[in-house]
């Protein structure tokens, strides 16, 4: 049975999304942030030591990062969300995919801790300036 294991404000939101896009089966089970610091507890970090979301299992299979699962999943479903290796659209598909994950996630993150800088703070105005290009 698949279980997304779903960490409160976090990325896994975006699994509990792909699996209803594509009709899978799944178990959603919900962990709360800690109180003292708002990070994964301890029952969730028992899933994965750095308390990463998402993490999914299915079986006896354990596997965290969301690209790594949208990837999964979308290969062991016939939902049609990903184009055929040699459908014109597939490199498209590939980019978009992995922009998500790596240059707008991660500008987005820059902003969120260089938010506090300061009008004058370099970094914040690269990332500002990547964000509004983005």
């Amino acid at each position: 049975m698949l279980t997304v294991h779903h960490l409160g404000i976090s990325q896994s939101e975006r699994i509990v999304w792909l699996c209803e896009e594509l009709g899978l089966d799944y178990q959603l089970k919900r962990y709360e942030r800690r109180a003292d610091n708002r990070l994964a507890p301890d029952e969730y970090k028992a899933l994965h030591p750095m308390g990463i979301a998402p993490v999914i299992t299915d079986g006896n299979r354990v596997l965290g990062e969301s690209g790594a699962i949208c990837d999964y999943l979308s290969a062991r479903s016939s939902g049609g969300l990903t184009p055929a290796r040699d459908h014109p659209d597939f490199a498209d598909h590939l980019f978009w995919f992995h922009w998500s994950n790596g240059t707008f996630m991660t500008t987005l993150m820059m902003q969120l801790v260089l938010a506090g800088g300061g009008e004058g703070n370099p970094a914040a105005v690269f990332v500002n300036d990547r964000s509004r290009r983005g």
